[in-house]
C-alpha cells in the first residue's frame, strides 16, 4: 500500500514560502494516483492534520484512503499514541510520500530504513506535482 503524510492545518501559515511544502487536494491525489500506478499498488493510508471538511471529502473519493482517528479527548497521550501508531503504519507501507520541511515526514523516513528495512528509493517527499503520465525527477532522482 501507499502511505501519505499530508500536513495541513499550521503549514498554512509558517510553510507558505517553501516551495512544495503545500501540497492541495487535487496535488495529493495527483501525487499518489502516480505512484499507485507507477508501483501496482492498490490501498491508501492517509496521515493527515486537515481539518477541511471539503478537502478531506475530495481525497476520500478519489483514493478511498484509510485513517487512523485520534482517540479519546485529544490530551497529550492520546496524540503522542496516535502519532506513534501512524509513524508505524506509515514506516511499514509499500511506499511513503510526505510533506517537504515536516518533521514527521522526517521521522518516518528515517523509520522506515532504520526500524523496517525499507530502501531509502521506496520512501520520499512530494514535490512538484506530476502530470498524469510524466515521470518526475528533481536533483537526478525520480521522485515516487
Amino acid at each position: 500500500f501507499l502511505a501519505l503524510h499530508w500536513r495541513r492545518t499550521d503549514f498554512h501559515a509558517v510553510r507558505r514560502s517553501h516551495e512544495w511544502a503545500l501540497q492541495s487536494a487535487a496535488d495529493l491525489i495527483k501525487h499518489a494516483r502516480h505512484a499507485m500506478r507507477r508501483h501496482g499498488l492498490a490501498g491508501v493510508y492517509l496521515a493527515t492534520d486537515s481539518d477541511d471538511p471539503a478537502e478531506m471529502a475530495e481525497v476520500q473519493r478519489a483514493l478511498r484512503f484509510a485513517r487512523v482517528r485520534q482517540k479519546g479527548g485529544g490530551s497529550l497521550r492520546d496524540r503522542v499514541e496516535t502519532a506513534n501508531l501512524e509513524i508505524a503504519i506509515c514506516a511499514s507501507a509499500t511506499r511513503f510520500l510526505g510533506t517537504r520541511t515536516s518533521s514527521f515526514t522526517l521521522t518516518i523516513l528515517e523509520e522506515r530504513r532504520a526500524v523496517f528495512g525499507q530502501s531509502e528509493e521506496s520512501g520520499g517527499e512530494m514535490g512538484r506535482p506530476p502530470e498524469e503520465e510524466e515521470a518526475v525527477v528533481e536533483g537526478g532522482k525520480e521522485e515516487l
